[in-house]
């Protein structure tokens, strides 16, 4: 039997099943109008596709509770049609390149990630909040462009392309940010 859970016991984080599709709970809040029954308001987000939803349920509604397993993988490598991770136990797990292309750029070979798991199967990538890549080409710093805030592109070893403060050279390891793609600072370690 499946665990489920009232709609008034749902709070941030829960993910339940709604129409067959897998949500996480971001906020709820009571309402009670005027007239007529309360409800309960909540923002969803889709697990699969990332959109976000706002949906109100009857107060009392039950929704199957589900459980995601998440596993640390290490990146290898991506053929044509999939990218291949390594589990702690030495199993390989195949994510499909077009659901996870957006998030492979951030990855670089052997480095961590987790993988979640639904119900048994390989479900979704995480990625770590921030990850190390080394610049393989930047431009050089033109003298005299010293302008407060000036940026350039450089290209990472991932072949993702972001922009760096002027002072970023072509070997150096830095910091990116990957729910934003963006500089975050050098790698000192």
């Amino acid at each position: 039997m499946k665990n489920t859970i009232n709609s008034s016991n749902l709070e941030k984080g829960i993910l339940i099943k709604v129409d067959g599709e897998v949500w996480e709970v971001l906020n709820k809040e009571f309402f009670k109008p005027g007239k007529g029954a309360p409800v309960i308001r909540t923002k969803l987000k889709n697990i699969s596709s990332g959109k976000t939803k706002e949906v109100n349920f009857r107060n009392n509604e039950e929704f199957p509770v589900v459980e995601l397993e998440i596993k640390s993988a290490k990146f290898l490598y991506c053929d044509r049609h999939s990218a291949v991770f390594e589990l702690e136990n030495k199993e390989r797990v195949n994510l499909p390149l077009e659901e996870v292309e957006d998030k492979i750029k951030y990855l670089s070979q052997n480095s961590e990630a987790n993988i979640l798991f639904l119900e048994e199967k390989p479900f979704a990538l995480q990625l770590p909040p921030k990850v190390s890549l080394k610049v393989v080409e930047a431009p050089p710093a033109l003298k005299g462009n010293t302008v407060s805030g000036a940026t350039k592109t450089v290209k990472l070893e991932t072949g993702l392309k972001i922009n760096v403060p002027i002072f970023i050279s072509e070997g150096e390891k830095i910091i990116v940010n990957t729910e934003t793609g963006e500089y975050v600072e050098r790698d000192k370690s």
